[in-house]
């Protein structure tokens, strides 16, 4: 028997005959896909040369999409949007004082194309299979380009240092002057000392300046004062021979009040001193002096109580001159050294007046010298203030 000879096509026809067995399908089937695997690539590398000279898709530059864009569209989107924001001058702001900072003239520079192109290789440069798969998929890459910028550091320190000189001060506590010739008072308010951190600043400034934010406050180390402009309030000036007494809100006058002070054979110190204690219905202690030696031991408070209803221990000549009320004032050189007021105007002023309360005693014409036959002047006389309580010494005041 002779065998026939087979042509190719008919060989092909009979690998494909199923009787052959399992190993013929499998060929099959593997050929199938193989040809639908090698459609497909053609398809996405079609798409994807379609798609050549534009941004990849999921890319972002400077917080700009620009997917499908061209580079010379991203370009724009991307100076328009994110880079022109960044030219706006920025101001420096601190105690309702500013500065404006221009970012042109510290030549900040933004290199648009170089990120563009950056982020544009970072898609295609990858091989063509895997840009196809990820578009036959739908999984595109994540492309996210910051900022890269050059600025003329030296510049921008050299502005912030000259802005540091002017923000800087030195410490400064409240403070009282009084001339004792014209019998001006004048009050210094007190100041926070202040010193920028130009290194931290020129941070900050420049975290702002690529970012959004426009108005930033330096970074300034803050001393505050011991003694604070709040901490001064009340104030006194006695004027021994113009009679009165001048209650003052630091350098502001309040209201004048008519005194007594002390006679020429025993004046009233001149000088600066303060309120050291303060009796509300002083008890008064017969000194035994002269002009005591014929009163009782004791007197209780009252309208017979020679210090009146409040008394104002100052700290004038070891604290032996008193501010205190009396029912018969008459004004004048007529005390032993104390200042004396009527017993409404203490009552007035008594409330207003703390421990460490300043006091300035003065005269606004020479005090007349007492007569030969007394004698030479004297220290202010023990006023006879009982010990109804603990003084109490105040802080340092101005």
């Amino acid at each position: 028997m002779t065998r026939e000879r087979m042509s190719n096509w008919e060989k092909f026809l009979s690998f494909l005959r199923p009787r052959s067995g399992v190993a013929r399908w499998a060929l099959l089937v593997l050929l199938v896909i193989g040809l639908f695997l090698l459609a497909a690539s053609t398809v996405s590398v079609l798409a994807d040369s379609r798609h050549k000279g534009e941004m990849f898709p999921n890319t972002v530059v400077l917080g700009v999409d620009v997917t499908g864009m061209t580079r010379e569209e991203a370009s724009a989107r991307i100076r328009d949007e994110a880079v022109s924001p960044l030219m706006t001058p920025l101001t420096l702001s601190f105690r309702g004082r500013k500065w404006v900072i221009d970012p042109q003239e510290l030549n900040l520079h933004v290199d648009v194309e170089a990120l563009v192109d950056m982020a544009y290789r970072a898609g295609w440069e990858r091989s063509i299979f895997e840009r196809a798969l990820r578009r036959a998929f739908n999984r595109p890459l994540d492309i996210n380009i910051g900022l890269e910028y050059s600025l003329d550091r030296d510049l921008l320190s050299g502005k912030l240092n000259a802005i540091a000189a002017e923000i800087y001060c030195e410490v400064a506590n409240a403070s009282l002057d009084f001339d004792f010739q014209t019998g001006k008072l004048t009050f210094h308010p007190s100041r926070d000392g202040l010193r920028m951190d130009v290194e931290a600043t020129l941070q900050r400034v420049e975290d702002a300046l690529l970012s959004r934010e426009r108005v930033v406050e330096p970074v300034v180390a803050v001393t505050p004062p011991s003694l604070k402009s709040e901490d001064v309030q009340t104030v006194l000036v006695v004027d021994i021979m113009g009679n009165t007494l001048k209650w003052y809100n630091k350098d502001t006058l309040i209201k004048t009040y008519y005194v007594a002070t002390g006679q020429p054979k025993y004046p009233t110190p001149l000088g600066k001193f303060y309120i050291i204690r303060k009796e509300a219905n002083p008890v008064w202690i017969n000194p035994n002096v002269e002009w005591s030696k014929n009163m009782p031991p004791r007197i209780e408070p009252g309208p017979d109580n020679p210090l009146g209803a409040r008394a104002l221990v100052t700290s004038a000549a070891g604290g032996t001159v008193l501010i205190h009320g009396t029912n018969n004032l008459v004004p004048g050189l007529y005390s032993h050294g104390c200042i004396r007021m009527a017993n409404w105007a203490i009552i007035e002023l008594f409330d207003h007046v703390s421990v460490g309360t300043p006091l300035f005693i003065w005269t606004s014409r020479p005090v007349p010298q007492p007569p030969p036959e007394e004698g030479p002047p004297q220290g202010p006389e023990n006023p006879g203030l009982g010990n109804t309580g603990t003084p109490e010494t105040g802080d340092s005041t101005p």
